[in-house]
């Protein structure tokens, strides 16, 4: 636990700083990667080990202490983190396959403003055009989203972020077994602002309400694993949709 007497601004600072680095990092690396084609190839695993050693980094840093086991960078407790991902599963993926139909389906052929943010909205086929089928190197796109894209993020932020969060602003109130507050809303907030700044897509900004979920199930399971596994089986969800309906 940090010194009760150290100044607000410095157990902020810390978190925040590495926040504004890292997006910094991976924005410029994605702009790059637009006219330069070997780091286009190596941009995702730069930014995977960013995220992933950025937390030991920025505490020897500021030299502030940094636990991963007691932030939940661990695969233990197991059977919690089992229960909270199948009660994830089971209570959000009806939810989400209806919101992406009704989202493409009746907001984007209608809106002219939803088109306008959402260039793909154009490409829609509709259930009459569905060709379902599993997008191409379906196993390592599932390999990728586990280890290059999910475990960092959850690493960096909901082990790092949100544990350095809880140090200045302990979570209390009760939601299903876990205990919530700021943490989860400034870490979802800068989850989302993140997604944002690096390629300036306002669509992107929706990643704050998964993030709510994937903040809950690290409070609930006192572990990352059972959101990082939910994060990327959400994103290859969404990438079977896309294939088989654009």
């Amino acid at each position: 636990m940090p010194d009760r007497q150290e100044p607000t601004s410095a157990r902020l600072g810390e978190p925040l700083v590495a926040f504004t680095a890292a997006i910094s990092v991976a924005a410029s690396l994605y702009w790059a990667g637009r006219s330069v084609g070997f780091i286009q190839q190596i941009m995702h695993g730069v930014i995977a080990c960013m995220f992933l050693l950025g937390p030991q980094i920025a505490a020897r840093l500021s030299g502030r202490p940094f636990d991963d086991r007691a932030a939940g960078i661990s695969l233990q407790p197991i059977a919690p983190g089992v229960r909270v991902l199948g009660l994830a599963l089971v209570v959000t993926w009806p939810a989400f396959v209806v919101g992406f139909f009704l989202f493409y389906g009746v907001f984007c052929p209608n809106l002219s403003v939803v088109r306008a943010l959402v260039p793909i909205c154009s490409t829609w086929r509709g259930l009459a055009g569905m060709h379902l089928h599993l997008p191409e190197g379906f196993m390592v796109l599932t390999l990728s989203q586990i280890l290059v894209v999910a475990v960092p993020e959850e690493v960096f932020f909901r082990g790092y972020l949100m544990s350095r969060f809880e140090d200045r602003f302990p979570s209390r109130r009760p939601l299903w077994g876990a205990a919530v507050g700021w943490p989860l809303l400034l870490t979802s907030l800068l989850f989302a602002l993140g997604h944002f700044l690096v390629d300036l897509q306002p669509a992107r900004l929706a990643v704050f309400f998964p993030a709510l979920a994937f903040g809950w199930m690290r409070s609930r399971s006192g572990s990352v694993a059972p959101g990082a596994v939910f994060h990327a089986l959400c994103n290859v969800l969404s990438e079977v949709l896309h294939e088989s309906f654009f």
